[in-house]
């Protein structure tokens, strides 16, 4: 009798666990976190760049700071909200600020849309699975130009800056035996973009770089 009345308590038991399993709300994974726009917030990058003269067989060495601010946000012609990002740069960290151009920031719930230097380009879409593929000159008139998530929540190291969760999208590559080029970006959930590489380089047949440049785009500051 005491063996019954544990198997019935167990068969309550899982019933009820059934139950609520069945009635749980499972919330699909969209990664519109991994896109940060408030009013107020602040993002700062290292741009470092390393630039190949064929000619002169120079190899010169550019760094500056590019600060994103959120100034404000506006209601586009399609009754959306769009944020406002200010760009301003500085060529070293004791130099103040100057404005370099405006950008226009939104996000929708299939996508995000950045509006600079009077084109419009979609560097996300949603939602974000590794191997989706993309127009990101969906809305523009240029040729088309696919990107693709290549991994999606992992870990990255930038720096002295931790994240648990990135994903990374490619957005071109191609390697032969006289040229590599790479584009790429790595955005962090609850941040937005950490990281930028862009490589355009070309070399001989043994590898040595002939000409072209190397620049990476690290995110220092975010408040």
């Amino acid at each position: 009798m005491k063996r019954f009345s544990l198997i019935f308590a167990s068969l309550i038991f899982l019933s009820a666990c059934n139950q609520d399993d069945e009635n749980s709300i499972v919330v699909p994974f969209v990664g519109d976190e991994y896109v940060s726009l408030r009013v107020g917030q602040e993002a700062i990058y290292q741009i470092d760049s390393t630039i190949y003269n064929e000619f002169s067989g120079r190899t010169d060495s550019v760094s500056l700071q590019q600060r994103e601010y959120v100034a404000r946000v506006e209601i586009d012609a399609e009754n959306r909200e769009s944020f406002i990002v200010e760009i301003h740069i500085r060529t070293a960290d004791t130099l103040p600020w100057r404005i370099d151009r405006v950008t226009r920031r939104t996000l929708t719930n299939n996508r995000y849309e950045v509006l600079d230097n009077n084109l419009i380009t979609v560097p996300l879409v949603f939602p974000i699975i590794i191997g989706k593929r993309w127009n990101t000159n969906v809305l523009n008139t240029n040729s088309d130009k696919d990107y693709e998530y290549t991994a999606v929540n992992e870990p990255f190291s930038n720096g002295d800056l931790q994240y648990d969760s990135t994903i990374s999208v490619l957005q071109f590559e191609e390697e032969n035996l006289i040229q590599q080029i790479l584009e790429r970006e790595i955005h962090a959930s609850g941040v937005g973009l950490i990281y930028r590489e862009h490589k355009d380089l070309e070399t001989n047949f043994s590898g040595d770089i002939r000409s072209g440049f190397y620049s990476e785009m690290r995110l220092i500051s975010f408040k």
